[in-house]
């Protein structure tokens, strides 16, 4: 399968909404930031020959108009033949993370005494345990077991590959709900759960954020992990507020450390106190209680 990349500048806000109107239509999608004072990023997208890059230049356009963004004119750059697959396990070697052991298929092996093994392997959903807000959502999470808090309700939001729901499960042997809005993450959630031999207690569902009652009627939660974005977390602020039970705790991340102040701001003005941050390199997780 011969693969392109294309690419166009963009901006943090709109990068967002060009990935949600791409994520159907491409591989991959990713961006990233240029110059943070100027809010320079390049969106990213993969494809291969059997793409129509015209109609990708049209749902560019369609979007842009659509939420009042200048147009993006797309470059395409032929990528090198390799073998995807063997590069991806090439780049996704067993980490340990709390007191899990994340590994794929290729290096399963004999798991260190102590840790909980994990088997993620790469997919077309996020979170394999390799991103830094990944992780530092499972140190997160790992203290406060460590701490000895317990808990019985929570909620995984916007759970990708099912990674943070299936951590709380093992952790705290209790049955957790794991939602986003798209339908192939929900699908590989399920699978890592089966696979990972806590499909009783992990539940896949696809629903967009808290919108409409699928999720509030589930509620009120006393745990919610949310690795997301900086944006998308402050508008689900009030919508949290509501679902989460008091001293309930919520572990949010996908944020850059520059964006700390912003979320904070947010879910302290729904009535979350602080508690704790956990950063690694440029990106953060952020704990807070319901007060």
């Amino acid at each position: 399968m011969n693969l392109k990349k294309i690419s166009f500048p963009t901006t943090s806000a709109a990068a967002l909404i060009f990935g949600d109107a791409l994520d159907e239509q491409v591989l991959a999608v990713s961006w990233h930031e240029i110059d943070e004072d100027t809010d320079h990023w390049v969106f990213e997208a993969t494809v291969s020959d059997a793409h129509d890059l015209d109609l990708i230049q049209s749902i560019l356009v369609q979007a842009a108009a659509q939420h009042q963004f200048a147009a993006p004119q797309i470059t395409v750059e032929v990528l090198p033949e390799t073998d995807w697959l063997e590069q991806t396990w090439k780049n996704f070697p067993p980490r340990q993370i709390g007191h899990f052991y994340v590994y794929g298929s290729h290096t399963k092996g004999e798991i260190p005494d102590g840790l909980i093994g994990l088997e993620i392997n790469a997919a077309t959903a996020f979170g394999s345990g390799e991103h830094e807000t990944t992780t530092a959502c499972i140190e997160a999470l790992t203290k406060m077991h460590r701490e000895g808090m317990t808990f019985k309700k929570p909620l995984d939001m916007g759970c990708g590959s099912g990674i943070l729901a299936m951590a709380i499960a093992k952790l705290w042997t209790i049955p957790v709900l794991a939602v986003d809005n798209d339908p192939e993450s929900v699908r590989v959630a399920t699978r890592n759960a089966e696979l990972n031999t806590c499909d009783d207690l992990v539940s896949c569902l696809c629903n967009e954020g808290f919108d409409g009652t699928v999720v509030k009627e589930q509620g009120l939660f006393d745990l919610v992990a949310a690795n997301i974005l900086a944006a998308p977390l402050c508008e689900m602020a009030p919508d949290m507020a509501d679902c989460v039970a008091l001293h309930g705790r919520v572990v949010l991340s996908g944020l850059l450390t520059r964006q700390i102040d912003q979320v904070r701001q947010a879910y302290e003005a729904v009535g979350f106190n602080f508690i704790e941050q956990h950063l690694i390199g440029d990106w953060a997780a952020l704990v807070f209680e319901k007060k």
